[in-house]
């Protein structure tokens, strides 16, 4: 998403300016002009997530955004708009400052507070408050009304973008290694193309009536071609059909599930074969089963955010949806596969650990060990795969980390030891204020034949498999330069000592051994590349 910071210029300089000005042209009993009240300078950081829109992930150079400021806890409506800041245009050049075009917006004067509502990309001539959407442009449309109640008062608050489109991304190849893609083209056709959104409900007014075939964009080489399109969300899943032709031939393939606003959806696509497992989330750090479907006896589970009321001010980014983290669990071995979260200093904290130790509300129970007392094996942890220390903001975020899902088996010393030391220099990287959100996933590897797998009991006296290593991927984006960097680390489950910087591996050699694709929503031009990285020298 797009985090927009108001803060307050500074006008020492400017008040300097004047006063010299006045004391040189004025009569000494004259009083220099005082600045009462000072415009809002908009700052905008780089998305912190893999986001929807056609044309990259960060603001670009006459990027413009849309500004509406009105009472507050009121609609947007005329009579509600303060100081006639209607639809202000506001543009950066590119370097994450935005500056007004023409009107400067100020905060009231009288001390009141006022609301923010912000969308890009800036129209000037809006009728009744709506945004009018062509899905044929393949333009991005973001929306933000999270900031309320701000005044002059106010030194520091983020205005949050959210996506309103789904994105969908193709990957194509030929059935047939060698044989050109050249003349492919790729059509989508079934579902609306046009739709208006209500600026003052935050509403999306779909035009049944619109249906038509829309050319999607395509990028690549003859190998293979990438469609990276922008669709209106739908509510019924096999609506949206996909055409590819090539030549004389033309295959059809239904979008098998509903597309929901905001979320981006990866599928990989063989002529004559098409595979139509591989689904991504909306979050980066969520992993695909890279063989297409889901993985063998899995449940999955996303945790989000029950309450945000413990969330600091500064980093409130929308009030009704923060994630907390996925889990994706092995219901036959009984661990779980992996645990996919976002790290940001907004969760931590110092205290409120719980040791509230529970199964999982989302995970069918029969299909989790019972750990209250942990497992049977001497020399054996309750291991956290997202650390207590992860989620310690407020107590209620502690307790989702004691879920039984969210445990492995694993070696005391271990995880008392080299692999703390690991949990907190994550912790470390994620209070770096240069990078964005650290993307998280830890998981679990198993061994494999002809080595035999060994099980510990749980209180219940059911076995769970014990892991062979645990691992760590992560990745971050730079906001200076948007530049995107992975490491990994593969960590015996075992007591020898070995220091986690002598455990790296990359992100791509981890996928080979566990049989899962991390970090999908990078852009694929650069994805191979972040992928291959095992130098620390980015992160320390």
């Amino acid at each position: 998403m797009k985090k927009i910071t108001i803060t307050k210029l500074n006008y020492w300089s400017l008040l300097i300016c004047v006063c010299a000005f006045a004391l040189t042209g004025c009569d000494e009993k004259d009083t220099p002009p005082i600045i009462e009240n000072t415009p809002v300078l908009f700052t905008a950081s780089k998305p912190n997530e893999a986001t929807t829109r056609a044309s990259g992930t960060s603001w670009d150079n006459g990027d413009e955004i849309g500004i509406f400021t009105i009472k507050n806890q009121s609609a947007l409506q005329p009579d509600n708009i303060i100081d006639n800041n209607n639809n202000l245009a506001f543009a950066t050049n590119g370097s994450g400052l935005f500056y007004p075009k023409g009107k400067s917006i100020y905060y009231p004067e009288d001390g009141s507070s006022m609301d923010v509502i912000a969308y890009y990309p800036y129209k000037a001539n809006l009728t009744d408050f709506t945004y009018p959407i062509d899905i044929a442009e393949q333009s991005e449309f973001f929306y933000s009304a999270n900031l309320k109640g701000v005044n002059r008062n106010s030194t520091s608050s983020n205005l949050v973008f959210r996506r309103v489109l789904s994105k969908l991304t193709l990957y194509i190849r030929p059935q047939i290694s060698g044989t050109s893609l050249n003349g492919l083209t790729v059509v989508a056709d079934g579902a609306p193309t046009k739709a208006s959104f209500s600026l003052s409900t935050a509403t999306l007014i779909t035009d049944e009536s619109s249906v038509n075939k829309i050319p999607l964009p395509l990028s690549g080489n003859n190998e293979q071609q990438v469609v990276s399109a922008l669709l209106l969300p739908t509510t019924q899943a096999n609506r949206t059909k996909i055409q590819f032709t090539i030549g004389s031939k033309t295959y059809s393939w239904l979008v098998p599930h509903a597309l929901d606003a905001g979320k981006a959806y990866s599928y990989n696509i063989t002529l004559d074969k098409i595979t139509t497992g591989v689904q991504v989330s909306g979050y980066m750090e969520v992993p695909v089963y890279t063989a297409s479907g889901t993985a063998p006896n899995s449940a999955k589970a996303l945790h989000m955010v029950a309450s945000n009321s413990w969330l600091n001010s500064a980093y409130t980014s929308n009030a009704t949806s923060i994630r907390n983290y996925t889990v994706l669990f092995d219901t036959k071995s009984r661990i779980p596969y992996w645990v996919a979260y976002p790290m940001h200093p907004m969760y931590l904290a110092s205290g409120n650990r719980t040791d509230a130790w529970e199964y999982d509300p989302i995970i069918p129970r029969n299909t989790q060990p019972e750990l209250y007392s942990g497992w049977s094996t001497r020399g054996i942890d309750r291991g956290h795969l997202l650390a207590s220390a992860d989620r310690n903001a407020s107590r209620e975020l502690n307790k989702t980390t004691f879920y039984f899902t969210n445990m492995a088996p694993q070696n005391s010393s271990m995880n008392g030891g080299t692999w703390a030391q690991l949990e907190e220099r994550v912790r470390y990287w994620c209070g770096q204020t240069t990078y964005d959100t650290l993307y998280v996933v830890t998981g679990c590897i198993l061994p494999t034949a002809p080595e035999q797998i060994t099980y510990t009991n749980d209180n219940n006296g059911k076995p769970s498999a014990i892991p062979k290593y645990l691992y760590k991927a992560l990745l971050r984006k730079k906001k200076s330069d948007g530049m995107y960097t992975s490491i990994a680390f593969k960590m015996e489950n075992a007591n020898t000592e070995i220091p986690f910087r002598n455990s790296v591996v990359s992100v791509e050699e981890l996928e080979k051994t566990t049989g899962f694709t991390f970090f999908t929503g990078l852009p694929p031009e650069v994805s191979v590349s972040v992928k291959q990285n095992t130098s620390l020298t980015e992160w320390d």
